[in-house]
């Protein structure tokens, strides 16, 4: 909701990848944007969606040059990797912003065998559920700004809407301990 709330205002465009959490969907609703939906690839043997394709985003932009962000959903649910370095590249050549729903993906980064994570490839806005796989307590995620086109004080304004005003200390600490375990042995342990 977050990212969402913060990278577009009522009435903007947003590209937005069909297997979309809900919570996107919920974002959509909140901000009051206008979804443009793209269709990820379908693996006809698994029968499960894969990951948004340049080829795809690159026809979807052509039509909608007035769209102010992409979401992409990174890994998808089922560890999809998409090739996200071209996406980034190409959405950043738009002059649109890159959100990214790396739920799946938190560890991504902390081991030079998996895919590049969202942070690495310049995505503006990140979420990650932190107690999907780096092992904290369920409810906490993370969110990283990693660009100078978002306004962090509109990050900071737009949680405190979305935000409890009395957080929960041990959910809190078990994030910082999940944190600290995959920055000091993350490798190791991956």
């Amino acid at each position: 909701h977050a990212m969402i709330l913060t990278a577009v205002n009522h009435g903007d465009k947003i590209i937005v990848p069909r297997n979309a959490h809900r919570s996107v969907l919920g974002g959509l609703v909140l901000a009051g944007a206008i979804p443009v939906f793209i269709q990820p690839e379908i693996d006809e043997n698994l029968g499960i969606a894969m990951s948004i394709t340049k080829t795809e985003l690159e026809k979807v932009i052509r039509e909608n040059k007035d769209a102010k962000a992409v979401v992409m959903v990174y890994p998808t649910y089922y560890g999809v990797a998409g090739d996200i370095q071209s996406i980034a590249n190409l959405v950043h050549e738009n002059n649109m912003l890159l959100l990214v729903d790396e739920a799946h993906g938190p560890h991504l980064h902390f081991h030079e065998d998996l895919p590049l994570s969202a942070v690495e490839v310049g995505a503006d806005m990140c979420a990650q559920s932190t107690h999907k796989i780096l092992g904290c307590l369920t409810q906490m995620s993370v969110l990283h700004v990693n660009s100078d086109r978002i306004d962090v004080n509109r990050v900071q304004q737009i949680l405190s809407l979305l935000h409890t005003t009395s957080p929960s200390y041990p959910l809190m600490a078990s994030l910082d301990c999940a944190r600290r375990q995959i920055a000091t042995e993350g490798t190791e342990l991956l």
